[in-house]
């Protein structure tokens, strides 16, 4: 089916004139028959008001001198009104004093007659009045009418507001197709030209406009931008040949200081991490008494010593990580935020696809835990990605995730019933487009980046993330994060 916006221009005009003329059509029509409804309704209430008024009057001398006969023979008089169906006279009582039923209507019953009323039920109007002489309330009537016209009449309008209704729109397609000419055309003009032009590559033809209007100005400028595009071309080869050669110096140029920085930053890494590793090694263990007992004084600068070296060593994998970071373009920004929160928030948003296969997912979280200094938005991809495999690859059972803070660190633990993982494959499963050969990939189908991109994540948010599985046994997505107060 073509789409709207593939139509050419000719068609989008007439269809927009169309669908206004329809749309304007459609209102009034609706207006009108609303009002014919109503305007039935009212005529029929009214009809009946009078009819009550004058059959009440008439009544009101054998309410008085309780003559059943004569207040039948006014009634009786409805014989002439087709469409009244039951009129029953209550005395002042509420009791039945007359009634008049058209054959085939037989005994219908009004019911309770205590309040002045006019209803509009299925098929039929009721109205129930007062019968008043002097001020003095002697009775009631009750009129049942047949509403069955009203059905025709609004067939009729609704017939003939369709015919005005198709007069309509053949006039309006009429008018709307020889209206849309005069911008279609310039248009259709415009854009035949500028394909020629794009098929031959000839920039000397133009298109010719008398217009002074938007489509004038819009051909001058059109004329005006290929003159331009003519006298760029005769020295854009120049330019791209001196811009290639640049291109090429500047790529090498680059090359040799990434290379360099990389050899760089693997050289210095090792030839400074070992001995700092050696360092808070050998500080531990002189701290934890294992070489003999230290003073007050020697415990508290030996910390300091671990303590700096612990610090220069995370300066230098922050080096090692900001050129990760740069050589892949993903950019980390901290702030405080309620990793509770942001853990209920992603679980809410999973759960109706859990749900829909039948799982139970749920959480146990932590109370007190503190704000989390980090990336809000890359630790909430993590997680979802985390629980959505979870879910993808789980049939039956539920999945439960745990938050809890132990010995410094944050841990988020996603735990599956699912088909679980073979052992050979736990080495392989957060390697890029890596699939698992244990059936996994059979069951579902996917491109293999989810575990490598979160594990890239959690590694640049500081974090770790492990797993521990076996084959139909489930598997425990552990994510350990340093739990760092706000700053």
């Amino acid at each position: 089916m073509t789409k709207f916006q593939d139509l050419s221009i000719k068609l989008k005009l007439i269809s927009i004139q169309l669908f206004t003329t329809l749309f304007i059509l459609v209102f009034f029509v609706s207006i009108y028959l609303f009002s014919q409804y109503h305007q039935y309704e009212s005529r029929a209430f009214t009809r009946m008001s009078t009819l009550a008024e004058i059959l009440g009057s008439n009544s009101i001398s054998a309410l008085l001198f309780f003559d059943n006969d004569a207040a039948v023979d006014v009634l009786e008089s409805l014989e002439t009104q087709t469409d009244v169906l039951n009129a029953v006279v209550y005395d002042h009582n509420s009791e039945v004093f007359a009634r008049f039923d058209r054959k085939g209507h037989l005994d219908y019953s009004f019911g309770s007659v205590e309040v002045e009323d006019k209803r509009a039920l299925d098929g039929y109007f009721l109205l129930t009045k007062q019968i008043v002489f002097d001020d003095f309330k002697v009775g009631w009537i009750a009129l049942r009418l047949d509403s069955s016209n009203r059905q025709a009449e609004l067939l009729e309008a609704l017939w003939q507001s369709f015919l005005l209704f198709i007069a309509g729109l053949i006039l309006a397609a009429l008018l709307s197709i020889r209206a849309q000419r005069p911008i279609s055309n310039s248009i259709g003009k415009l854009a035949e030209t500028a394909k020629q032009i794009k098929e031959s590559g000839d920039y000397t033809i133009r298109v010719k406009s008398n217009s002074r209007d938007e489509i004038g100005l819009l051909v001058g400028s059109f004329n005006d931008m290929i003159e331009k595009i003519r006298n760029h071309e005769q020295h854009l080869e120049q330019l791209v040949a001196e811009r290639t050669v640049e291109l090429e110096a500047a790529k090498t140029k680059a090359e040799e200081s990434d290379h360099l920085k990389s050899a760089f930053l693997a050289s210095m890494s090792h030839e400074l991490r070992t001995p700092l590793n050696s360092i808070i090694g050998f500080t531990g263990i002189l701290l934890q008494g294992m070489a003999g007992p230290l003073s007050d004084e020697q415990t508290k600068q030996l910390s300091m010593v671990k303590g700096s070296a612990s610090h220069l060593l995370e300066l230098i994998n922050d080096i090692l990580d900001i050129s990760k970071i740069e050589s892949g373009r993903i950019e980390v920004y901290d702030e405080a935020f309620k990793v509770d929160l942001l853990l209920v928030m992603a679980v809410s948003s999973l759960r109706p696809f859990a749900e829909k296969k039948g799982l139970r997912l749920r959480h146990n979280i932590e109370t007190d835990l503190p704000k989390l200094y980090s990336d809000k938005r890359r630790l909430e991809q993590v997680l979802l990605n985390l629980i959505n495999n979870a879910i993808k690859f789980t049939n039956e059972g539920e999945i439960t995730i745990n938050c809890y803070q132990k010995e410094g660190l944050l841990y988020i633990d996603v735990i599956d019933t699912g088909i679980g993982i073979g052992k050979k494959d736990l080495e392989t499963i957060f390697e890029t487009f890596r699939q698992i050969d244990t059936g996994l990939d059979r069951v579902k189908e996917g491109s293999g980046l989810g575990l490598a991109i979160s594990k890239k994540l959690v590694e640049l948010l500081r974090g770790t993330i492990t797993v521990v599985s076996e084959p139909g046994a489930g598997s425990t997505f552990t994510v350990a994060l340093p739990a760092t107060l706000e700053k």
